[in-house]
């Protein structure tokens, strides 16, 4: 699972860091990447019901590091707002790449 979440992250921030030049796309792309976002909070739930209790560090915009369960990540991914400013996308990746 934890392989599937690592390619889930790949995917979203390859999609992203191409986003301008997909601009003829841009309806598409945008609604890609919240359907991405939605599955792999699915993903972290699903670990979370093998796994209870897990969590996940992640660094505000202030530097503060805060740790959230992965329900609490899964609910965040649905919002874009939660997602820049808590850096999910890297954060979740790096979670999941020790886990692996």
């Amino acid at each position: 699972m934890y392989s599937d979440v690592l390619t889930m992250c790949w995917s979203i921030k390859e999609v992203n860091k191409n986003l301008s030049d997909r601009e003829p796309l841009m309806d598409y792309t945008v609604r890609y990447l919240k359907n991405a976002c939605s599955r792999l909070g699915e993903m972290l739930i699903q670990i979370d019901a093998q796994s209870p209790g897990e969590e996940i560090g992640v660094r505000d915009r202030d530097g503060r590091e805060r740790r959230f369960s992965l329900k609490e990540i899964a609910k965040m991914l649905l919002d874009a707002k939660k997602v820049v400013e808590f850096n999910l996308i890297d954060n979740i990746e790096s979670w999941a790449r020790s886990k692996a």
